[in-house]
């Protein structure tokens, strides 16, 4: 008897040996996942956390197993334990309101003997000897953990789902799928109900053994509109607001649809307006202003290339079509480290890849602008290709000119999409964009007597590779150009053009480390050259007979850059990482210098390839997501952003393209901007309204000015043009939002300030900047009643922009010169506009070919809303010119302002098969 109880005594010493050198590796192999020493004094403490969070629970007579489990929905907590290894025949009785969890636990597992630990945002239970079988003994140490990685895509076409939910049911562990559809989650081994669902589509909820790594892709399929009543089983409260950026956007393509757009068609820059904190110039113009930055620092991505001019007919258009855009996501501020290179927002579009399971086409027939799209498989689930079209139908305005002189207005754009699955870890893209506007005004003989253009095209190759289950890269290769023409003979063969352009090599990785921790890193090249502006003659020379030349400018840029989104324990998401950008300037071209009273005191030639300027700024991010509770999170984020190329404007008018781009070098240094924010989130009224509120403080150093009556164009000493000095923003943003149901919409307020202070500008003193605003609102209601009708309304508001005007008017020689004051010493009037669309489904929604009918107002109640204003001569009674006056014989000045048009309507008929 002696011998088999020392017996059993050894196997359970060895079972406790074995046990805790499994635990000894497995929290060795955690700790070498840590990267600082103070993030794994945040997670200790945090542990702490999660058995202190208070539960209230009623629990009699129920066996041990069904008790934890109780626990487990009730607490939102999870365990970890051997399930043959609990006594079935033991029976706990609990009744406690807002009890610490630990105290719980202790008085349900002491009486026999378990004791418990916080082990990977677990609980796991460690049963004493006298419980263990033997036979499971081995069961006993701390849980593996396996991958369940993937692709998330839509049913019906094959199309990858952006930002796609897959997360486990009753638990905390959550990812979403990226900009590839991809997704990796990895869970303690046990079994798990996994939900897949995005927005609009059907939810998936799966029940799996996670016993091993695997490979699970999932099509979901699209709500139809028909289906009356549709059983939605609820997400996990707040699933979302748990893991959303802070100050960022989305646009889904059903999103966009939703909006009014101009002229029967949606538009991707109007759309922005909508989102607190980003407010546009005014009518007919593609400018946009993010929180106090001006429209140049703004990104605008189409599949990870940059487009410089996305407008048509000076900002009527945007340069995207809509058809061919499938998500967009908008950061406002919080950049991941992946984006740089400007300091307001990044806006990045994800083209459609098209369909690869049918063929299909649609279109937009409009009095504007129409266009035509056609998708389909090249091979079938592995292969497709997407093209669209789209044409401006404008010229028939000349008819209701009459006697005036004629106009060849001119617009289109063409966008395609290739992309091949090759096997399960490898696939690849082609995308390809172009689009051209042309702007002329026609004699009686039909020659030009002027004429503008200008022209974007761009590429992009991209490789996806899937590694294992945890790592995923992308590697890129894209070129983009844009070009500028003003023609000044009728010929054309003598033209004023500038021009920038880039080629850029990119590699991504991302590395899904554990549970708690996914890296992501890349590395980028990217060559620019930038023409500011010169005259070409019909020989194809850049001078002029004078000998004028502007000098170009060559440049390279390279960029590494690390982040890791880390979870520490229940409560927090900790985003941090660094980019790191190297700016050099190259030959061939000539270096002006300049005294401190910007007088031109030296010139440098630099030949082929040799550096003459190099500049390195670090740029730190950091974000921290606090969850309060399920359905309440706070948000804050620093981070800083670095511009090495900046768009040249002093106009403050939406119809000119003749800006220029230059980059950092002796003369220009190179912006920066700190910006922090702050944000709180909170979800009611059973997950349908999400209400935000965000603060913000944007600090620019380097600010980019320009002196009094600056000279721009066709200038070989532009830089001694602009001055330097600091500016900041700050304001708060509300929102609250509906984004499910017949009713969907959003209001958003912001209030903020944009000022500007430059030393030899005002008098050095502060002033408004031209794009401060502040009081912005946007009201955006939709309705749609699943079967034939479709309503909605979008009002926008926002205080007029600042603009200087003169104070008073002397003369001298027999010229009337202007005084001016305080620079944007004035504001135009208060801009608000209504935009009305409803929309008249043809077919029935089960039907393969669809037909609709749009009609939209836009400006639906005429309001005539002034982008400029001006202070023309006129004659008083005595035969004397004024500029301006009062004719009774006042001193009050009479401004004039001008006008884009008030209400354009359209009506629109739409097609898909």
């Amino acid at each position: 008897m002696q011998i088999a109880l020392r017996s059993k005594q050894l196997l359970h010493l060895t079972s406790d040996i074995r046990y805790l050198i499994s635990d000894i590796r497995y929290r060795i192999s955690d700790v070498r996942c840590r990267i600082v020493v103070l993030l794994l004094l945040a997670e200790f403490s945090l542990n702490a956390q999660i058995l202190d969070k208070p539960i209230s629970i009623n629990i009699k007579n129920k066996p041990l197993q069904e008790a934890l489990k109780t626990i487990t929905e009730e607490g939102k907590v999870n365990f970890s334990y051997n399930p043959q290894n609990i006594p079935s025949d033991k029976t706990v009785s609990i009744n406690c309101y807002n009890k610490p969890l630990k105290e719980v636990l202790d008085d349900i597992l002491k009486p026999y003997g378990i004791t418990f630990f916080e082990l990977e945002n677990q609980i796991v239970l460690k049963l004493p000897a006298a419980l263990l079988n033997p036979q499971h003994v081995e069961q006993a140490r701390p849980p593996r953990h396996f991958t369940i990685s993937g692709f998330i895509r839509e049913k019906n076409s094959g199309e990858v789902l952006i930002g796609a939910d897959v997360f486990a049911r009753g638990t905390t562990y959550g990812t979403n799928s990226n900009s590839y559809g991809f997704y990796s989650l990895t869970l303690p081994e046990g079994k798990y109900v996994l939900d897949y669902s995005f927005l609009g589509f059907r939810e998936i909820m799966e029940e799996t053994d996670v016993t091993s790594d695997q490979r699970i892709s999932k099509e979901l399929e699209e709500i139809r509109l028909d289906i009356k009543e549709v059983e939605v089983k609820p997400k996990e409260a707040g699933s979302d607001i748990r893991r959303s950026q802070l100050s960022d956007f989305n646009f889904s393509s059903r999103t966009l649809a939703s909006l009014p757009g101009f002229a029967g068609a949606p538009d991707i820059l109007k759309a922005l307006q909508a989102v607190p904190g980003i407010r546009s110039f005014g009518d007919g113009s593609s400018l946009y202003y993010v929180r106090g930055g001006n429209s140049d620092q703004n990104l605008l991505l189409l599949d990870e290339t940059p487009i410089y001019n996305p407008s048509h007919l000076f900002g009527f258009f945007s340069a995207l079509s809509p058809d061919a855009v499938n998500d967009i996501q908008v950061y406002k501020g919080d950049f991941p480290p992946r984006f740089g290179g400007r300091l307001s927002s990044v806006v990045d579009v994800t083209a459609r890849e098209g369909n690869m399971k049918r063929f299909g086409f649609s279109g937009n027939l409009g009095p504007y602008a129409s266009n035509i799209s056609v998708e389909g498989p090249i091979w079938k689930n592995h292969a497709s290709f997407f093209v669209s079209g789209r044409l401006s139908t404008l010229n028939w305005l000349n008819y209701l000119l009459k006697d005036q002189p004629s106009f060849n207005i001119q617009f289109y754009d063409i966008n395609a999409k290739l992309n091949l699955i090759a096997n399960e870890n490898n696939r690849f893209y082609l995308t390809f964009y172009t689009g051209r506007d042309d702007f002329s005004r026609l004699n009686e003989s039909a020659y030009r007597t002027f004429g503008i253009s200008w022209n974007n095209i761009l590429g992009t190759a991209r490789w996806n590779y899937v590694f294992n289950k945890k790592l995923f890269s992308n590697t890129t290769l894209n070129y983009s150009r844009y070009n500028y023409y003003l023609y000044t003979t009728e010929s054309q063969n003598s033209f004023w053009t500038s021009s920038i352009s880039n080629l850029t090599f990119k590699s991504d990785f991302t590395w899904f480390l554990n549970s708690g921790n996914t890296l992501r890193s890349g590395l980028e090249v990217t060559n620019y050259n930038s023409n500011p502006g010169n005259l070409n003659h019909s020989s194809g020379s850049d001078k002029t007979s004078a000998g004028i030349s502007v000098p170009r400018y060559n440049s390279m840029e390279y960029v590494l850059y690390l982040g890791n989104e880390q979870r520490l324990g229940n409560h927090i998401v900790f985003k941090y990482g660094i980019r790191l950008p190297l700016w050099q300037d190259l030959g061939s071209t000539t270096v002006y210098s300049f005294d401190a009273n910007y007088q031109l005191i030296d010139s440098a030639k630099y030949k082929n390839y040799i550096s003459y300027f190099t500049y390195f700024s670090p740029e730190p991010r950091i974000s921290i997501i606090y969850n309060i509770t399920e359905r309440t999170s706070l948000k804050f984020g620093y981070s800083r952003n670095t511009q090495f190329i900046q768009q040249l404007s002093n106009s403050t008018g939406p119809f000119t393209s003749l800006d220029v781009w230059v980059p950092c070098g002796p003369n220009i240094p190179a912006q920066k901007a700190d910006q922090w924010a702050l944000g709180g989130y909170h979800k009611f009224s059973h997950d349908r309204l999400l209400f935000s509120a965000e603060v913000f403080y944007k600090a620019y150093i380097d600010h980019l000015d320009y002196k009094d009556h600056a000279n721009l164009l066709y200038n070989p000493l532009i830089e001694g043009e602009l001055r330097f000095g600091k500016a900041w923003a700050y304001g708060i943003e509300l929102m609250l939002r509906k984004a499910e149901g017949r009713l969907t919409g959003w209001i958003s307020y912001t209030w903020s300030r944009s000022l500007v202070q430059t030393p030899s500008v005002n008098n050095g003193e502060t002033y408004p900047s031209n794009f401060d605003s502040p009081n912005d609102v946007c009201i955006n209601i939709s309705y749609d009643n699943h079967r034939h009708w479709a309503f909605s309304a979008v009002w926008y508001y926002h205080t007029g922009s600042p603009v200087t005007t003169p104070t008073g008017f002397y003369y001298n020689n027999g010229y009337s010169v202007p005084v001016y004051g305080a620079r944007n010493n004035s504001r135009l009037p208060d801009y608000h506009r209504l935009d009305l669309s409803v929309t008249y489904r043809i077919s029935k929604p089960e039907k393969r070919f669809q037909q609709n009918v749009i009609l939209t107002l836009y400006n639906a109640y005429g309001r005539y809303n002034p982008y400029s204003m001006s202070f023309n001569r006129i004659m008083d009674s005595n035969g004397n010119l004024v500029v301006p006056s009062n004719l009774q014989g006042g001193y009050q000045l009479i401004p004039t302002t001008i006008s884009v048009a008030g209400i354009i309507p359209s009506i629109n008929y739409q097609f898909k098969f």
